[in-house]
Formats: C-alpha cells, structure tokens, sequence
C-alpha cells in the first residue's frame, strides 16, 4: 500500500517539479490558448460549489461500482471524512502563513498596493478590487472567465485546496484499488480517470496564476501523509476485524 500510494503521488510532484528545474513560472502578460480554458474548467471542478458535485459525482461511481452496497457505503464516508479532514488542514495552513497568490502580487505590485491591505479587505471588497484592476488596465490576454475566476479566488496561496482536493481523491482511488481491485477490475479504470484529472488540476493552478509551484509540492506532500495514516489505519481495522471474525 505504501509504495502504490507513494509512486501516484510521485507522479503528481513530476508537475510542480518539472516546473521548478526548467525554471518556470507564471507571468502576468502570459499568453492563454484554447488549452488554458479546458484548464479552467477542471479547475472549476475543485471550485465550491462545483467541488460539492465532483465529490458526489466520484461518490456516485463509487457506489454504482462497488457490488457489496454496505461495503460501497463505508467506502464513500470513508471518502468523506478524508476530504472534510485535508480541506480542514488546508484551511488551517492557509491562515498560519498567509502567503499571497501570484495574481495578486503582480495586482499589488503594478498598482502600488501592499498585499495586507488587499487581505484586510472583506472578500468583496477583494473582488472589487481584482475586476477594477483587469477592467481598467488594458489586459487582451486576460478573458473575461479568468477575471471572474481571480475576484472569487482571492484568499492565501498556500497550500493549495485544489491540489490537496485532486491528490486526495486520488489517493482514495489508489488505496481503495489496492484494497478491492482483485475483485473489481473497474476500480482501476477509475483511478486511472482519476489520475488524469489530479494532473490537469495541478497544471491548471499554475497556468492560471493561482498557486507557485512549491505551493503545489508540499499540498501533494501533505495529502500523501494523510492517506498513509488513514489506509494504515483501515488495513489495521480490518486486520482486527478479520481475527475477531475468525475465532468466532
């Protein structure tokens, strides 16, 4: 278990890594593709309310997948409490270090604002202040839709809610695979559905200047270790439950 939930969360540091040793990062006057909206939408994926349906959605194959009902059931609270658990951590950091997202330093740097008056603003304020920036500073390569997904995205950069999202369902993908994939073969066409839509997440968070690449690293880092307790924690249930069963 241990080294199939290390080697798909290998996989997704390869994104911010690779970004890192080429020495990529974002820039204001970047120029968007087609590419970058098919981005925008799987970034809209892990967007509230949007994560809500995701979360349903994932939950709902799940369910449908798995032939044992009360067996599917545990699984998807299980699923549950994973995402209400690393999204609570991800709040929690993101208050500790306040880290600003690369947008609105490049707001606060181009318009004379320091980034804690943008933060000591109310969440509307914020927004305010984002669309006022793009609508009154000629932006031809910023469209409309990223605009309107920058005023609702103005809370701290670090760590990343989206990729802790992406990698945690993937993660529950993998163990849970591992754990039943014998008996069901589907659970692998899932992760594997699972795995492309983490790594498009994960891209489409530094294309649209919403994290830094270090911001996606260590929210890949955190989710890994909390899988590996919680799949340490259901292999070791399961283990005892398995004895008990046994001797009676």
């Amino acid at each position: 278990m241990l080294i199939r939930l290390s080697l798909y969360t290998l996989l997704l540091c390869l994104v911010p890594l690779f970004t890192l040793t080429i020495g990529w990062h974002w820039q204001e006057n970047m120029s968007l593709t087609r590419f970058d909206y098919l981005l925008y939408l799987i970034t809209e994926t892990g967007s509230v309310p949007y994560a809500i349906i995701t979360c349903g959605f994932f939950a709902l194959i799940y369910f449908v997948s798995i032939s044992n009902k009360k067996q599917a059931i545990l699984v998807i609270i299980t699923m549950a409490f994973s995402v209400v658990l690393t999204q609570g951590i991800k709040s929690g950091l993101k208050t500790v270090f306040a880290e600003p997202r690369p947008f609105i330093s490049a707001i606060s740097e181009h318009s004379n604002m320091m980034t804690e008056y943008f933060y000591d603003q109310s969440k509307e304020k914020r927004a305010n202040i984002v669309q006022h920036y793009y609508h009154s500073v000629n932006f031809d390569n910023v469209p409309s839709w990223l605009v309107e997904h920058r005023a609702k995205e103005t809370g701290y950069s670090f760590p990343s809610g989206h990729t802790i999202f992406a990698v945690t369902w993937l993660l529950l993908a993998t163990g849970f695979s591992k754990i039943l994939g014998r008996e069901n073969p589907k659970l692998k066409w899932i992760t594997a559905f699972i795995s492309i839509w983490a790594i498009l997440m994960l891209v489409s968070r530094l294309r649209l200047g919403m994290h830094y690449p270090i911001d996606l690293l260590t929210s890949t880092i955190i989710a890994w270790l909390v899988h590996i307790g919680l799949f340490y924690c259901i292999i070791h249930f399961t283990s005892i439950r398995n004895k008990y069963l046994n001797k009676i």
